[in-house]
Formats: structure tokens, C-alpha cells, sequence
């Protein structure tokens, strides 16, 4: 590290740099760098597809509630307030509207990214889960997962 220094002699910057070019000649044969244009040839053509999951029932109940509870109230601001008690606790009352979007996006990718013990239906949930013998992580909760398999 002397040898980067600005105010090093030339003999430690000497030694730096072949301690340096040392290093490099040790550590070459784990590197393995590439650039795209080498690899894109070997791989095969990409794929998009386009599916179309709906809701599960779950993840149907908590947009429903969520919309339903913030979204059809006539004061905006009494909206806003309702929304981040509910996502962020009494602790912060002002929100955003991208808060609500990443509720409901959550809600969208897996009911249990949102349901937590403070929220207002998880009680509920979790008894019906113990009464058809499900549970929080079945795939079956998300719309997206089930069409993976």
C-alpha cells in the first residue's frame, strides 16, 4: 500500500508494482471473466412468456379489504391515514400513494408478505388456516407460484 502512496520513492512504487503483477499472476486462473459477446452465441434463445394468473381467494379477501377500507373513502387524507396505520403503524401518519402500491403489490405476489400478527385480519386468516389444515407458506396462497410448478 506504500507504494501508492504520492510521496513514495521510486524503488517502493518499483516493488508495488511487482508485488502487484505478482498478486495478478496468482490470483488469473480463478477469475473468469467473460463479456456478453462470448457467451451469447453458446446460449439458447430467450423465451418470454406471457401468463395470466388470477387472484387466489386469499389474495382476492385482502385486496378486496384493502380497497374497500382506504381506497372508496370520500377524504383523502382520512385514506392516506388509514393506510399507513395499517402498514406502518401509529408510530408515522403521513404516507404515500406508492405505500399503498406496494401493499397491494405485495398482496399480489404472496398474501404473506402483508399479513403480520398487527394486521387486522390475521387472526381470522390464520384460524381458517388451522381449520382446513393449511398454512401461511402453502404456494396455493399465491396466484404466480401454483404456475411454476
Amino acid at each position: 500500500l506504500a507504494s501508492r502512496d504520492p510521496k513514495s520513492s521510486p524503488k517502493e512504487q518499483e516493488a508495488g508494482a511487482l508485488a502487484m503483477e505478482a498478486l495478478h499472476r496468482q490470483v488469473l486462473p480463478f477469475l473468469l471473466r467473460r463479456v456478453k459477446e462470448d457467451v451469447l452465441t453458446d446460449l439458447p434463445p430467450k423465451i418470454t412468456q406471457d401468463l395470466l394468473c388470477e387472484l387466489s381467494p386469499l389474495q382476492e379477501r385482502l385486496y378486496e379489504d384493502f380497497s374497500r377500507m382506504h381506497l372508496h373513502s370520500s377524504d383523502i387524507r382520512e385514506c392516506l391515514e388509514n393506510i399507513d396505520g395499517q402498514m406502518a403503524g401509529p408510530a408515522n401518519k403521513k404516507t404515500h400513494v406508492f405505500q399503498a402500491l406496494r401493499y397491494l403489490q405485495n398482496v399480489c405476489n404472496h398474501p404473506k408478505l402483508v399479513l403480520s400478527p398487527s394486521h387486522p385480519e390475521y387472526q381470522m386468516i390464520v384460524g381458517e388456516f388451522t381449520r382446513n389444515g393449511s398454512s401461511m407458506d402453502d404456494i396455493e396462497h399465491s396466484a404466480k407460484l401454483p404456475v411454476l410448478k
